[in-house]
């Protein structure tokens, strides 16, 4: 029974810690053009700022509205993002891109 218990209060404590890193993600939201792209980086240009950004392999990733790659974007493709932002790291969880000819 106490190993149970034990087990029981492992799992929870171990879906707080998990809650509490989720918590403070902050979302952020960027559109503008691809401005360079180095390795898993890439930097989109806005209006008024330039973001940076890490794409990881569970980034949902669509070019001109269909399922895509990371490796298919380019420099110069408008895109819009939306990321998770902890400290200074910055990790895309999806990017909508379009073409210039779109």
């Amino acid at each position: 029974m106490s190993r149970i218990a034990f087990s029981l209060l492992v799992a929870v404590a171990a879906l707080c810690a998990l809650s509490a890193r989720i918590a403070l993600a902050e979302e952020v939201k960027c559109e503008g053009t691809i401005a360079k792209i180095e390795g898993n980086n890439v930097t989109v240009k806005t209006a008024d700022a330039q973001h940076e950004l890490t794409v990881a392999p569970t980034t949902r990733v669509t070019l001109d509205g269909k399922a895509a790659k990371a490796t298919d974007l380019k420099v110069g493709y408008k895109v819009k993002c939306t990321a998770d932002k902890e400290g200074d790291k910055v990790s895309c969880r999806s990017i909508e891109a379009t073409t210039a000819s779109q």
